[in-house]
């Protein structure tokens, strides 16, 4: 009758617990669950000004990022609403870009600036991030021959 008490005794130690599977399955759930539906709201297409236009209005509210010159002249800047508005130039085509924050202070004329937002249906841009790439004051004119 021994070997039989052992046989079951061991039996029963091999065995998960049901409720330890039922975790692991949940979480495993829920890991594949965050990552499949973040991952799209992550992704963002970069644009060129033309490439945005060609899009019509299939580009309308989707999340792209845009590149150009800044045309300084565009700039506007309400400091009461916090509301920056101006124009990005490329490739013969400008983009009029609508920006709720505060107002840059490397801005300015034909700077490289990269707009983060989605196309409006009447044609601006509304960004929810900027970025300006470096100025060329930082790099040296001349490079130094290395002897």
């Amino acid at each position: 009758m021994t070997k039989v008490t052992d046989l079951a005794a061991a039996t029963r130690r091999r065995r998960l617990p049901t409720a330890a599977i039922v975790v692991a399955l949940v979480a495993v759930a829920a890991i594949v669950y965050l990552v499949f539906f973040n991952i799209g709201g992550a992704t963002v297409y970069s644009l060129t000004i033309p490439e945005l236009h060609a899009k019509g209005a299939a580009a309308v509210g989707q999340g792209v990022r845009v590149s150009g010159l800044l045309d300084a002249a565009s700039v506007s800047f309400d400091p009461q609403a916090v509301l920056l508005k101006f124009d990005l130039v490329g490739e013969g085509q400008t983009l009029p870009v609508v920006y709720h924050g505060v107002k840059p202070d490397n801005m300015r004329d034909d700077a490289e600036v990269i707009v983060e937002g989605k196309l409006q249906p009447d044609g601006t841009f509304l960004a929810s991030s900027l970025l300006f790439k470096c100025p060329s004051k930082y790099e040296s004119d001349t490079p130094t021959p290395a002897r």
